[in-house]
């Protein structure tokens, strides 16, 4: 049963979408937090309220889709979870961060994106703040006690041994969050040297070496698997068949447990994401309905399971897993989906109006879609399970997504109910190879 978008007549509001635009851009380049005078500032939730207020009143229509209502599902979960497990306002608190940082981001950009104009602003957004980012890292790589330009960043490690992990402002001073934003920017680079001419073509092109310079100067393994990977699933995605492509999906985690497992011998930190693994399944196994409660790993374990899956898994359960791992896999699964239907189709594109506007959305689909792969990959080696990022740029997968069904209503096929509910027992196929991986002594 295809899902029904509604056929009310539109109401777009400009007002919304600026707002938006300033939310995103103070979220990620985080400029009052340069200046101690205004790092206290509260304007990244003052435009989230006002952009959510100018929708709820001007935007229209409004629509919950498949993504929203399993997010807010998760709710009522987290809430349950932590009262059986003895934190019972702790799972209130929980709960609100999931509403405010996540499910508001997430409604926001898949309902503001309307126009691929609006796309191309968001995404410019994202690689200036990339770009920043680096910039601000090259200078800790060589400055005095590893500062950056930008208030109080430094970088991490062991700097007397020579090591600098660079970070960033906000929840970018961890060199991970860093790195994975940066491979979530590199189809985007792409993207724009795709469409444009020759100056901007070199422009990208260097954006392009500036994103893999800064993912090496995070020193974040993750990233670097999360870049390397990109490459991989373009190669799978344009060359091969669905089928080859599903099985490749269907051992990529298998080979992932494999690269962590023969770095054991050689280096703790891959010894101990093993055991925080193996603790993640066991804490799903001992507590299969509502695990052991949003934000209780670390309790349990004493460290973060350095998996977002495993960590989902384990502090909410099967349902809670199912929930958030269902809508991540029904927004990369739908864009797969459009991806093989516009390869199909092909042969018949016309150079109408029309067929230029769905092949333009079609190469935005593509790009949006290589950025939540690059999300999935570097989320198997740290714990970011409700990261701004992720639904940021789930929202504007999903913003593609309805662009294309309004262009093209046949396209509805590929954003139905059903796939989403296959999608809520598809994600478990990751759980599952780890877990076989694990027993098997890798």
């Amino acid at each position: 049963m295809a899902y029904q978008f509604p056929t009310k007549k539109e109401k777009d509001s400009s007002a919304a979408f600026f707002f938006l635009f300033l939310y995103t851009a103070a979220s990620l380049i985080r400029p009052h937090e340069m200046w101690q005078e205004t790092v206290d500032w509260v304007i990244i939730k003052i435009f989230a309220i006002i952009a959510f207020c100018l929708v709820l009143v001007a935007q229209r229509p409004l629509k919950l889709l498949p993504q929203h209502w399993m997010l807010l599902a998760l709710i009522p979960l987290i809430i349950m979870s932590g009262f059986l497990n003895g934190s019972g306002m702790f799972g209130i608190e929980e709960s609100e961060k999931l509403f405010t940082s996540a499910i508001i981001p997430l409604f926001l950009m898949s309902t503001c994106i309307t126009t691929i104009k609006r796309q191309h602003v968001l995404m410019g957004v994202c690689l200036i703040a990339a770009l920043l980012m680096v910039h601000n890292g090259h200078i800790q790589q060589t400055a005095y006690q590893g500062f950056g330009w930008a208030l109080n960043t430094h970088s991490v490690g062991y700097i007397d041994l020579g090591e600098r992990r660079i970070t960033y402002l906000g929840f970018f001073n961890d060199p991970n969050d860093l790195g994975m934003f940066l491979v979530m920017n590199i189809p985007f680079a792409i993207y724009f040297y795709k469409k444009s001419k020759a100056f901007m073509k070199l422009t990208m092109l260097c954006t392009l070496g500036a994103l893999i310079y800064g993912i090496y100067l995070t020193g974040s393994r993750g990233s670097m698997l999360g870049a390397g990977g990109l490459l991989g699933v373009y190669l799978l995605v344009v060359n091969a068949g669905p089928k080859l492509f599903i099985s490749g999906v269907l051992l990529a985690p298998i080979a992932a447990t494999v690269v962590a497992s023969l770095q054991r011998g050689i280096d703790a930190s891959a010894n101990g994401r093993l055991e925080a693994w193996y603790a993640g399944i066991q804490m799903l196994l001992a507590n299969p309905i509502f695990g052991v409660g949003k934000g209780q790993f670390r309790e349990e374990h004493g460290l973060v399971a350095h998996n977002s899956y495993i960590h989902v898994a384990g502090e909410l359960g099967v349902p809670g897993y199912s929930l958030w791992g269902g809508a991540l896999i029904l927004t990369v699964l739908t864009g797969y989906l459009f991806i093989k239907n516009n390869k199909a189709q092909r042969h018949t594109k016309n150079n109408n109006i029309g067929e230029l506007s769905i092949e333009n959305e079609r190469l935005l689909n593509k790009t949006l879609f290589f950025s939540m792969i690059g999300f999935m990959i570097t989320g198997f080696f740290i714990s970011r399970m409700f990261t701004l990022l992720l639904f940021i740029f789930m929202g504007m997968a999903i913003a593609s997504h309805i662009r294309m069904i309004k262009i093209k209503p046949e396209n509805e096929q590929y954003f139905n109910k059903s796939l989403a509910i296959k999608s809520m027992g598809y994600c478990w196929i990751i759980i599952i190879a780890v877990y076989i991986s694990l027993k098997l002594g890798l």
